[in-house]
């Protein structure tokens, strides 16, 4: 049978240490090497809280692993991890490799996208620019911009009464 690419991601119980947790991700390695595959890529996820609870578990520390293996060899592979009392849940599936074609046009269609995201920002602040400015040219503005005082306050107020005294 042809050598095929999987991804697991499996979960460890919050009672192990990070170290400890390290160790059983090696041991899980081991065994794939074991069963004659080769492990391509390691991800610690980290710990995190679970959605519900998982044999009596509300954390657990996540991992990722990519690998090659023989069909007939998972089989071998996924008794071992059912087995497995420090994995309390696993999820293997079947993936695609991505070819060197396929990474280019993934890279150029996230160039498109960042462009867009910028182009569109870039029109969010001339529309914003262009509010301020047509507040600022609206706005009423007073010939002297100096702050008053009380004092000028009152010599207006006392102005404005003489001269509607006076007619």
């Amino acid at each position: 049978m042809p050598t095929l690419h999987y991804e697991l991601l499996g979960l460890v119980g919050a009672e192990h240490s990070p170290e400890a947790a390290q160790a059983i991700l090696t041991q899980v390695r081991d065994e794939i090497a074991k069963a004659g595959g080769e492990v391509l890529t390691t991800n610690v996820i980290g710990k995190r809280k679970l959605a519900y609870e998982v044999k009596k578990e509300r954390f657990g520390t996540y991992f990722e692993l990519d690998f090659n293996l023989d069909g007939n060899a998972m089989l071998a592979l996924d008794r071992e991890l059912k087995l497995r009392n420090d994995v309390i849940r696993f999820l293997i599936i079947k993936s695609k490799l991505k070819t060197a074609k396929e990474l280019e046009e993934e890279v150029r269609i996230q160039g498109k996208i960042q462009a867009r995201k910028s182009r569109e920002e870039a029109a969010v602040r001339q529309v914003h620019e262009t509010e301020q400015r047509t507040a600022e040219a609206t706005s009423p503005k007073r010939k002297d911009e100096t702050p008053l005082t009380l004092e000028d306050i009152d010599k207006k107020i006392d102005e404005i009464l003489d001269e509607d005294i006076a007619k």
